[in-house]
């Protein structure tokens, strides 16, 4: 699966930018190092907004299925990496507990954190921001999130990926998705069968989560997306795309 099921033409569209100092999307991928995807996932696109509408965890997965939503991605910035190394603590639950005699205060044994504790390098992505158009099927959410956006408000506090990675959403607007068949150059994400290899410019390719689903244990991904992207004012070159135009910018939808 590669693009939406909704059919997104003439629909209303839900368009702002989420930006931040730093953002780190932990690639399903790496292991010991901890790297990050550059481009925000969708299944992370659809946790900051359960956020912002103050959706309890792994309740939100059907609002954001193939058929119930689509969203395009839109880079802004470079996306330039940095590798910061940092000492963490794996714990497991009853690792962390309450100090005895001591309201408020949480302690792990130190035997825990002297065999325990690592240095690993997280690699961040600097001054991230993207541009987010979304279409949803439930009125009821997207007249929410609407609202909730045009004025200002969110639930928890909107981060990118970690929660140290604080994250400002703005410029709202709202758009009505209109068809664009003839388009050539995409300016957000655009799968990757429907990518058009330029000679002497760089193909910037990424394979990320899409689709998330709950189970007995809490949720796993269901679909991926593999799909190139360009950064700050670049396009994409496409061929067959589902293109469409929203505002002053051409997408596709995923």
């Amino acid at each position: 699966m590669t693009t939406t099921d909704l059919d997104v033409s003439g629909r209303e569209c839900l368009s702002f930018t989420v930006s931040g100092s730093w953002g780190h999307f932990r690639r399903l991928d790496a292991t010991t190092e901890k790297l990050t995807y550059r481009v925000i996932p969708r299944t992370t696109i659809a946790g900051l907004v359960a956020a912002i509408l103050g959706r309890p965890r792994n309740s939100y997965y059907e609002t954001f299925a193939a058929d119930a939503s689509a969203i395009a991605v839109t880079p802004c910035s470079d996306l330039e990496t940095i590798a910061i190394p940092q000492l963490t603590l794996p714990t497991e639950e009853g690792d962390i507990q309450t100090a005895d005699g001591v309201s408020g205060k949480t302690v792990v044994d130190p035997g825990r954190i002297a065999t325990e504790r690592k240095r690993r390098t997280f690699e961040y992505i600097v001054d991230p921001a993207y541009r987010i158009d979304l279409v949803l099927s439930e009125t009821d959410t997207y007249n929410e999130l609407k609202e909730m956006l045009l004025a200002g408000r969110s639930t928890y506090t909107p981060y990118l990926g970690k929660s140290e990675c604080l994250a400002r959403v703005d410029d709202v607007d709202v758009n009505t998705v209109t068809n664009d068949a003839d388009a050539t150059a995409v300016d957000s994400t655009v799968p990757e069968e429907y990518v058009v290899p330029t000679a002497g410019e760089p193909l910037r390719m990424e394979r990320t989560p899409a689709f998330m689903a709950a189970n007995e244990t809490g949720r796993h991904t269901t679909g991926f997306v593999s799909y190139a992207y360009a950064t700050g004012t670049d396009t994409v070159e496409t061929s067959g795309a589902p293109t469409y135009s929203v505002g002053d910018r051409t997408v596709c939808f995923v």
